[in-house]
């Protein structure tokens, strides 16, 4: 395997428009941020992580959290 060469980005990661979930497993120290695109399937989200712990981030448009926790934040 070769490795990259050259300067790693400095740009921050911008995340994508839409719904976050931070969901905790059972035996994970992190936990995993998952994205839905709609309320709908922000709903199936729930049902199908029901039996994990699970914390609703917010909503993000244009880089900005709509709601939530860190609502009026920018992203990166």
């Amino acid at each position: 395997m070769s490795k990259k060469i050259g300067r790693p980005s400095t740009a921050k990661k911008k995340l994508k428009d839409g719904y976050y979930l931070e969901v905790l497993l059972k035996d994970a120290v992190k936990p995993i941020r998952i994205l839905r695109e709609t309320k709908d399937g922000l709903e199936q989200a729930k049902d199908q992580f029901k039996n994990h712990k699970l914390k609703y981030l917010g909503q993000v448009k244009s880089n900005l959290w709509l709601d939530g926790d860190n609502k009026g934040k920018k992203t990166a």
